[in-house]
């Protein structure tokens, strides 16, 4: 919260600061009237474009997290379902089988889906649905 209020203090300020660039300027060559009005609607306009293109790389940073905490349900959910079924199984063998497998499953969820490096196919993808 700190870093989005230090950020949005420096580019407020740094915008001030250009202003009164720009305002200095004029005044020191005499331009005045239509001209300085024009000057501030450009300054008015380049900040609406950054706290534009700000929100816009929010909203995008936002979807990629709800992305991703989406598909990680994906992922922990398909593991999950054999191993609840697990006991229904008649051999202890097979239910040890079971668990470890959706366990690995969920282990890289966590280490491919959360860090973005998803490079590889879930650990025995193909029985997900065996359950």
């Amino acid at each position: 919260m700190f870093r989005r209020a230090a950020y949005s203090f420096a580019l407020g300020f740094g915008i001030f600061l250009l202003g009164v660039v720009l305002r200095t300027l004029l005044d020191r060559w005499n331009v005045g009237g239509v001209t300085a009005l024009i000057d501030d609607l450009l300054t008015g306009i380049l900040a609406g474009l950054l706290v534009f293109a700000y929100e816009r790389h929010q909203h995008k940073a936002i979807l990629d997290r709800m992305r991703m905490i989406a598909d990680m349900n994906h992922h922990v959910r398909n593991a999950l379902q054999p191993i609840v079924y697990s006991p229904f199984l008649k051999e202890q063998a097979e239910q040890v089988r079971m668990i470890q497998e959706g366990t690995k499953r969920i282990e890289w969820a966590l280490k491919e889906v959360l860090t973005g490096e998803s490079t590889a196919e879930a650990p025995n993808s193909d029985s997900k649905s065996a359950a």
